[in-house]
């Protein structure tokens, strides 16, 4: 095998590629490889029988592999050039993207190590990217030669009862064997490498679909043949399980919008996943219990004659379907959730010796407490993003969902977000009032308020770099009610434009300040763009809910202990009984004035 030495790579020196021929585009094919020294040399060997006219470059990304994969390549007698490129270990994405930096060819063909190459596969990738197709798809069955045993069988089954539709969705994409334009590449920003680390397994292809699909040309081509050779043990193919919740996870946090459709995928309807797996996976270290034992029988299997036995794949196929349902479970996301719990905060600092604020004022070391009681308790943290498909679509939220949104922006939330927020992985909405002169809580010294800097342009677009949203309360926190109808317009849409110009994205969300609204109030927040806003009236967000009208629960100082608790629990049951708590001393007031005065 011929190697040229790009940085960090292994071989003699540079060999001259083969000129394009016309109407042939030049092809770089990139294979990460790990730990598969036998598959991959496979892999290139039948690469190198693939007739193509045009020129070709076989990139191999060695992903930090101990088993002489190196050497063996270079034993290999190959008819274009080769590039061996050495890393750590880092996952495939990494590998990929660091292939596709190397490579010098118009398409990039990205290859698994286990996908053996039909003769004419480079032909038929280039055959549709001649006609136009910025992207292709083919098709990758299971090679007659894999190794004997029900896994490869199930895969193969599973692969023949899907097929790809039409249009093309995310989930179509994959990256085993993908060809995609390099400068689409380049521009689209390579693959997410969080998708497939340590700690996960799977989805950069959909998620790389997403991009791909949103702007460009993607066609799939069932003649674009590799077939795999299926080499995954039954032990490896179970501890990718959890790694593949937290690879879903990562996905529906980017693309909640397509949150229902992963799991849909996964079988999260079907009665079987419903009734038995999702009843079973609660269970206490049962799925573990099951899915050890779904191991040792599937390795003994492979030494008898039962190796493609239908009993053992479907008793491991139910075990692994289990560790998945109960990873996910144990991660907060089941059951999947169609309502939502949004708190408001107004000043995370102490207050208590204003004579307007001190309600409004929560201590850090209390708020800290608050989220660590609601994470504890099972609730989920979910952003703005995920919210935002809630209310446009079908998406689920996971598990007790809360969105945590900040009234007011003031200076203070920047330190809170770095010391409190970041550590805990926590995403958050606030709200900034965006024309006010003072840079400062105008409308509440006007009632005796001490004064609070709000957050200026640069720090906001701080708080934006850490992964909180910016929202809008409008520009100078007047009730939007008491407002003619162009004032109520520059409330709302004029505030949108201030953080367009302070170099923010125009803001999704609004909040009504002093929380009230009327439908004029609403007209002009939807008619400036905005996807929701919210008010304050204690209760939960359901799917059915007026999105310009959404629900909060404020939490206040006073909020601490059981009242905190039962405030986020059941909100429109305690803001009634505060409202009947509030009329019974009114009156008690009224009777004992009424007393007075008689005397």
């Amino acid at each position: 095998m011929q190697n040229t030495r790009p940085s960090n790579s292994r071989g003699p020196g540079p060999v001259d590629a083969k000129p394009a021929q016309p109407g042939h585009p030049s092809l770089s094919v990139v294979i990460p490889t790990y730990q598969r020294r036998d598959a991959v040399c496979e892999a290139v060997r039948a690469l190198c029988r693939a007739d193509y006219a045009g020129a070709v470059e076989l990139i191999v990304v060695i992903d930090g592999s101990t088993d002489a994969t190196a050497e063996a390549l270079a034993a290999i007698d190959c008819p274009f050039p080769v590039k061996i490129v050495e890393q750590s270990n880092c996952g495939a994405a990494s590998a990929r993207n660091r292939g596709a930096a190397v490579a010098a060819h118009d398409v990039i063909l990205f290859l698994d190590d286990d996908m053996i190459a039909d003769p004419t596969l480079l032909d038929e990738h280039a055959r549709l990217h001649q006609g136009g197709a910025d992207a292709v798809v083919g098709d990758s069955p299971v090679h007659p030669d894999s190794p004997a045993g029900f896994l490869p069988q199930s895969v193969a089954r599973w692969i023949a009862s899907t097929s790809v539709k039409s249009p093309l969705s995310p989930f179509d994409v994959f990256s085993g064997q993908l060809s995609v334009r390099r400068s689409v590449f380049e521009e689209l920003g390579g693959f997410d490498t969080a998708f497939t680390s340590a700690a996960a397994f799977g989805n950069e292809d959909a998620d790389f679909g997403v991009r791909l699909l949103a702007r460009h040309d993607v066609r799939h081509n069932p003649a674009a043949i590799s077939r795999q050779l299926y080499v995954v043990t039954p032990r490896q193919f179970m501890t990718r399980a959890r790694r593949a919740v937290a690879a879903d996870l990562h996905f529906v946090r980017k693309h909640p919008e397509l949150a229902r459709q992963l799991f849909e995928r996964k079988g999260y309807s079907r009665p079987l996943t419903r009734f038995v797996y999702r009843l079973l996976a609660r269970i206490p270290l049962l799925p573990e219990l099951i899915a050890w034992l779904a191991v040792e029988i599937a390795e003994f299997a492979l030494k008898t004659p039962f190796r493609s036995s239908r009993t053992v794949a479907r008793f491991f196929s139910a075990a692994r379907a289990m560790a998945y349902w109960s990873a996910l479970r144990a991660s907060g996301w089941l059951p999947l959730s169609d309502r939502l719990l949004v708190l408001c905060y107004h000043a995370i600092e102490d207050q208590s010796g204003d004579p307007v604020l001190a309600p409004y004022g929560v201590p850090p070391e209390e708020f800290a407490r608050q989220l660590d009681s609601l994470t504890g308790r099972g609730s989920s943290f979910v952003s703005p993003a995920q919210v935002a498909a809630f209310l446009g679509s079908d998406a689920p939220l996971p598990r007790r969902p809360v969105l945590l949104t900040f009234d007011d922006s003031y200076e203070s939330l920047l330190a809170t977000t770095r010391n409190v927020l970041q550590p805990r992985g926590i995403p958050a909405l606030v709200f900034a009032v965006t024309a006010m002169k003072s840079a400062t809580n105008e409308w509440d010294q006007a009632y005796g308020a001490g004064r609070l800097k709000l957050l200026a342009p640069g720090q906001l677009r701080d708080l934006a770099g850490l992964g909180v949203e910016i929202g809008s309360h409008s520009r100078t926190h007047r009730e939007m009610p008491l407002l003619d109808g162009p004032e109520q317009e520059q409330e709302a849409a004029g505030s949108a434009d201030d953080l367009a110009v302070q170099g923010l994205p125009r803001p999704r969300f609004f909040a009504y300040p002093f929380g009230f609204a009327d439908d004029a109030s609403k007209t002009a927040v939807r008619q400036a763009g905005y996807c929701a806003a919210f008010g304050c009236r204690a209760a939960w967000i359901e799917r059915g809910s007026d999105p310009f009208a959404l629900p909060r629960v404020i939490i206040l100082a006073s909020d601490r202990g059981w009242r905190f608790r039962a405030k986020i629990y059941a909100p429109r049951l305690f803001a009634k009984l505060a409202w009947l708590r509030q009329g019974i001393r009114t009156r008690f007031r009224q009777i004992g004035n009424h007393a007075s005065a008689a005397h």
